[in-house]
Order: structure tokens, then sequence, then C-alpha cells
């Protein structure tokens, strides 16, 4: 999807008008577009996908508790150990981010009041992808966004995913990020769909 032509809400404009100009004249740059599934409509109590559903949040922790990080090689593993822990739900430190894919990957959910706060949300989030040139497999239904971050080339988490972990974060709490109930949309499974029909933006592109 062509974020060219997002329409940014005063809301996110004023989010926005705190970065540096460079920022948010890139604002308008498409972003991250392969990977994103959209839906207008709201999240339905009963899914009737045929999909396995997702673990609860306490066993998505306790699943999460089980691995290990799986660094990119090269990594500074020492400094980016210390600034992952506090982002994650197990380590009781007020985190929601779980590791997943063996550890090679960052997830949560983010839920908002309204499409509106989400879309907002969202669009913050692709202006740091475009900055960072690094961009998540992630699925949003109506208020609820799944965001995941990972490294693919090379494989494993990176300082970007860390960093644009804390980002998302920040930026939740800017839009008005509300407590969340227990999903049963299949938000997961939908990025993991659109990950297997995209390309892989951390693999640099092959010249014809």
């Amino acid at each position: 999807m062509n974020l060219s032509r997002t329409i940014i809400t005063p809301t996110a404009r004023r989010i926005i008008s705190g970065l540096p100009a460079r920022s948010q004249q890139s604002l308008t740059a498409p972003c991250g577009g392969a990977t994103t599934v959209f839906y207008r409509h709201r999240c339905v109590a009963r899914s009737q996908s045929t999909m396995s559903p997702p673990p609860s949040q306490p066993q998505a922790q306790a699943q999460s508790a089980a691995l290990q990080p799986a660094f990119s090689p090269g990594s500074d593993q020492t400094a980016l150990q210390a600034a992952l822990v506090p982002l994650l739900s197990a380590h009781g430190a007020g985190g929601r981010w779980t590791l997943a894919g063996e550890g090679q990957a960052l997830e949560r959910t983010f839920k908002f009041k309204t499409f509106a706060k989400t879309w907002d949300f969202m669009t913050a989030v692709s202006l740091q992808c475009k900055i960072q040139n690094h961009h998540p497999e992630w699925s949003n239904v109506f208020n609820t966004t799944f965001i995941r971050w990972t490294t693919h080339s090379p494989k494993g988490l990176s300082s970007k995913d860390i960093d644009l972990a804390a980002i998302c974060d920040s930026l939740a709490r800017d839009f008005g990020e509300i407590d969340q109930q227990d999903l049963t949309c299949q938000l997961p499974s939908l990025a993991d769909k659109a990950v297997t029909s995209s390309g892989d933006c951390c693999v640099p592109k092959t010249k014809k």
C-alpha cells in the first residue's frame, strides 16, 4: 500500500511537528506497503477463520520467556540485551513485547479507541520506517494493529528492531493506547500470509 497519499489528521500532525524537518519532509514517501494488510471492519467476538487460534496472553508470555533472543550476527549482543529486557512482557518490567520466531522477532498488538487514532499511529510508525530504512511485518483490523519486528539480512534481532519497538511504545502512548482485552482476531496470521507474498525489506535488491 502506498502511503504517499495518506491524509494526515490534526493529531498526527501535532506529533510529527516535533520531529526534525528532514523527518517531516519524508512523511509522504511510500513505506513498507508490501507487508501490510488492512481491514476496515471491527474485530468480531468469534473468529470464523479456519486458521489456528493465537495463544492467549499468558501462553504467549510463557512461550516468550522460554525463548532466548537470537541477535543478528555482528551485533553488540550485550548492549542489545540490556535494551531488550525492559521491552519484554516476560520480564515483569511493564513491557508488552514478546519474542517469537525462535527468538529472532519481537511482536505485540496495539489497541486504540478509534480507527482514526490507529491510523494516526500507523502513519507515525511508517515515518520512522522511512527514516530507519527498516519495515515491520504488520496487520490491522479496525482499532487494533499487530506489529512484528525482525531483520532478514543478516537474520535475527538487530538494533533497528529493538529501537523501533521502543519507538512504537512511545508513539502508542502519544496516541492514547488503551488497555487490551483478549483478542480473537487472527492478526499475526494475517501478517504471516502477507509476508509470504512480499519481498524482504532487509535483503539488498539484486541488479538485473
